[in-house]
Parts: C-alpha cells; structure tokens; sequence
C-alpha cells in the first residue's frame, strides 16, 4: 500500500464532496413563487383600475402605466421585550420578499424595474411563509458551516490519506476515486531494495571481500 499525502487540496476535495452529501440530505425549502395570491386578496387590479379611472378623469389622459413581473411584499413591525429587570425596550422588524407575476401593467409610479412594491400585514399568510422558509434555510446554512468546520478541524489532524482511512474508514465515499486507488497500489520500494542489495552484491563482490580482508588486516596508512 502507497503513501498518499493528504494535501490541502485533497482536504478541499473532501471538504466539498460532505457538502454536496449534506445538501442531497437536508434540502433548503423553496421561497413561494406565486405572487398573484396577494395580488388578488389585496384587491391591486381593482385598486390599479380605479386610480387609472381617477387620473384620466383629472387629467384627460390616460395614466401611464408599466409592464411588472415581480410583486415586492413589505411588512414592518415592532416587538416590545422585557430584559428581565423591569426594563423593556422596543425592536423594529423590516423584512421584504420578491414573488412572481405575470406581465401586469401598473401605474409607472407603483414600481421600479418591473418591480411593484407592496406593504402588506405582518400576519399576512405569503408573508408568514416567506419568514418560515427564511429561517428554515438559515438553520440548515448554519448546520452544514457547523459540520464543514468541524471537518476541517479534524482532517488538520492527519497528514496522510492513509492515516484518515484507518482511523475513520467510513470517510471513503467522500475520497476521490483516484486518491484511493492510488493508495492501494502495491507499494514496490521494498522489491526495489532488495534487488538493489543483490546488484550490489553481485557485481561488487570482490570489493566487498578486499574491504573485509583489509578490516581483518588492520589500517596501517
């Protein structure tokens, strides 16, 4: 068996190859797409409709509008918390989500960029779901940057790939293919020395009897 070097670029390697695993088996949740649910509940067409009525009857012309594909959905809010002592203090929540919509047109100064933005109620349901799927992703982001780290720690304990697989063998799947078949080749030094040795004894077998015969004789230079 060969001596394979765990160098920094195998560990990177490793490092990835846990993530990749990691991520097949804790999935993020996707955000809600749909943004026509609160388009709808919140009555924007008949609103839209209604200003558009109104600027045309003010200014005789029609309301200038845009094309839009994303509804921004805005919540504000504040939480009053007691440190305990009798002392409270008050903390402001400002968080936005993007949704998807069909091309709709809006009056020009509803949106920016194809954008409309929209404050809606902090119990809004989309919204709610938005904040749920939000905290969900950041648990399972901050699991795997627990788990990366930890391995990263334990793979700076080994220099060789030799050394990890005996010590935690149930690491294999995430070596490299080639790592590991290279680690398993038949390691020839120990033939190389022997013929070596018989080369050497050999070819070199009447100086190794003048260097005895001179041994036995004593140095007299």
């Amino acid at each position: 068996m060969k001596t394979v070097r765990l160098s920094e670029n195998l560990k990177h390697e490793i490092r990835e190859a846990a993530k990749k695993k990691f991520k097949a088996a804790n999935p993020e949740k996707d955000f809600p797409k749909d943004g026509m649910q609160v388009f709808t509940e919140q009555g924007y067409q008949d609103r839209i409709n209604a200003t558009c009525k109104h600027f045309k009857e003010t200014w005789g012309y029609d309301c200038p509008t845009e094309n839009v594909d994303t509804l921004a959905i805005r919540a504000r809010w504040e939480v009053t918390q007691d440190d305990g002592e009798g002392n409270t203090h008050t903390k402001d929540y400002d968080e936005s989500f993007n949704l998807n919509l069909p091309d709709i047109q809006v009056p020009t100064f509803l949106c920016r960029y194809r954008e409309m933005q929209v404050e809606v109620e902090p119990d809004n349901p989309v919204f709610l779901e938005c904040m749920e799927v939000r905290m969900f992703n950041k648990n399972v982001r901050d699991k795997l940057w627990d788990e990366d780290y930890k391995l990263k720690e334990v793979l700076s304990e080994f220099s060789t790939l030799n050394q990890l697989m005996k010590s935690a063998s149930w690491l294999q799947p995430l070596i490299p293919a080639e790592r590991l078949q290279k680690m398993h080749e038949k390691d020839d030094r120990g033939e190389r020395v022997k013929h070596q040795a018989e080369l050497a004894d050999n070819e070199l077998s009447s100086l190794r009897e003048t260097i005895l015969e001179d041994s036995l004789l004593g140095d007299d230079s």
